[in-house]
């Protein structure tokens, strides 16, 4: 599925009935060779594809292509992708890096046949995990949709629009050495996807690799008011970035459940915190029927993230005279 990109911004290509256009025929040709054109827009594309079975029932979501993406900094975010590429190759599969419009890179695995988006997910976490790479940002970030959704999509390489050195894939054995053509990445590209037989041995991984269930408090409220960093995010609000001008609210609730679990809150009043916050930025998640099942999931991937140092950051914010849990109203 294609995505228009005006402006520098992110929106998916919708019809007047409020469709969207497939990523076939005429219009959508038209797209790519303006994504490749200088008088063209650069455009997108999001993983998820519905699969239909001869009832016409929903049978779950597949996918082309996987990407992961970070955006840690540019020397940070290279050694990551350097890393998750090199794992890949030892089990024959081939990754593609490529350089991120701002201070990160990406890297993507293209498949020759559309998979699981639940295989395709687990595989690149389990890869990820095994040179301990972050994994916020992997795509497909979700493995099913609803109602209308149709989730995160990421911007395809090699636009005409893009500055030099940015948005093209690179040898990663080299620093920011870059593949010359669009044209020679496509071909080198097809001729290099992934067989989902190759993708098993990344997907044994995930299973191998995968962290150990989160320990956590209970989820009773207590009704702790919000001080240091935390309140600070909260007060804030969703901060504002060049790819969300508007603010991103998914990437500020996770800042701010890690700043809580950090800071000592249980997690009822951090649920509790999302929930409030959730609402009052919009409500990107209570308008979802699944919305509470997402903002747990968030608060286990904060978990994960913030849990293993939080007592050593304690230790080295906390003066000798503040108490040992957050102050109770």
């Amino acid at each position: 599925m294609a995505q228009s990109l005006p402006d520098g911004g992110f929106y998916p290509m919708e019809n007047p009935d409020g469709s969207f256009y497939p990523a076939t025929g005429e219009a959508y040709g038209r797209a790519i060779e303006g994504h490749l054109r200088r008088d063209g827009e650069s455009i997108g594309v999001y993983p998820l594809m519905a699969v239909h079975g001869q009832d016409g029932a929903l049978e779950g979501f597949t996918v082309w292509w996987g990407c992961v993406d970070w955006d840690e900094g540019r020397e940070a975010s290279f050694i990551h992708a350097k890393n998750v590429h090199e794992v890949l190759a030892q089990i024959g599969i081939k990754g593609w890096v490529e350089r991120s419009r701002s201070k990160g890179f990406h890297l993507w695995v293209f498949f020759t046949e559309p998979l699981a988006a639940r295989i395709v997910r687990d595989g690149l976490i389990g890869i990820c995990n095994v040179v301990g790479a972050p994994t916020k940002e992997v795509n497909p970030k979700q493995i099913s949709l609803v109602g209308k959704k149709i989730g995160n999509g990421m911007r395809l390489p090699y636009p005409a629009l893009r500055d030099p050195g940015q948005h093209e894939m690179l040898n990663p054995k080299a620093t920011y050495s870059q593949i010359p053509t669009a044209d020679s990445f496509v071909a080198d590209a097809l001729e290099t996807r992934v067989t989902a037989e190759q993708w098993d041995a990344a997907h044994a991984l995930y299973k191998k690799n995968e962290p150990p269930p989160v320990r956590r408090p209970s989820y009773s409220y207590t009704g702790s008011r919000l001080t240091g960093s935390a309140e600070a995010i909260r007060r804030n609000g969703p901060r504002v970035t060049s790819d969300k001008p508007h603010g991103d609210r998914s990437g500020t609730l996770f800042s701010l459940a890690c700043h809580m679990i950090r800071q000592g809150y249980g997690d009822g009043d951090i649920l509790k915190e999302l929930r409030d916050a959730d609402n009052d930025w919009g409500g990107k998640y209570a308008k979802r029927p699944d919305g509470n099942t997402l903002l747990d999931n968030l608060l286990n991937a904060a978990h994960k993230e913030a849990w293993s140092d939080s007592e050593k950051f304690l230790r080295e914010n906390r003066s000798p005279t503040q108490s040992e849990s957050p102050t109770t109203t």
